[in-house]
């Protein structure tokens, strides 16, 4: 078995096993999708701040801080995207973002990694970036793997109606409507 297939293999049962059951266990059909767009956007907003708090703290200038925009505009691109995916996840059908989706979820599994081994090492007022961008890189991953999952088909629904069990063109007295 290759590396490529192990990595899929793991990436699958990531899915099946954790985020799944946790999405089966949510409202109604489409909560996945909500959350994970929550996610998304709860990722967006963090890797702002970890861009602005340079300015606001150190003192920086725009220019110091010109990768971390073009970071947060990829970012921002990204969600756009998503945003513009999510109505081709329907329940009943598989979910086309899970295999769609695959290679980013990895990448982003591999950035978390680089974080957190970067955040170790970073002493003083960084410590402080260096977790916010951590946190903006898990919330990142969790998005991933929430969108990934497949809706629930939705729940059979039950008419509450009162009256006679045989409906037809007649009343109830026997004439015809």
């Amino acid at each position: 078995m290759t590396l490529g297939e192990r990595l899929t293999r793991w990436d699958g049962w990531l899915i099946d096993h954790v985020f799944q059951p946790a999405a089966d266990r949510l409202p109604y059909e489409k909560a996945a999708i909500q959350l994970g767009m929550s996610f998304q956007l709860g990722s967006l907003m963090l890797t702002a701040l970890a861009l602005l708090l340079p300015i606001v703290l150190f003192g920086s200038s725009f220019s110091d801080v010109v990768d971390s925009g073009l970071i947060w505009l990829m970012n921002f691109a990204f969600f756009m995207g998503m945003k513009r995916s999510a109505p081709l996840v329907r329940s009943g059908t598989m979910n086309p973002l899970r295999p769609m989706l695959m290679a980013q979820r990895l990448i982003a599994i591999g950035f978390v990694v680089y974080q957190a081994w970067w955040c170790a090492g970073v002493y003083g007022p960084f410590f402080e970036l260096a977790i916010i961008m951590l946190l903006s890189q898990v919330t990142f991953v969790l998005g991933l793997y929430f969108v990934a999952c497949q809706p629930r088909p939705p729940r059979a629904r039950f008419a509450q109606r009162g009256g006679p069990v045989i409906d037809g063109p007649w009343q109830a007295s026997g004439q015809i409507r």
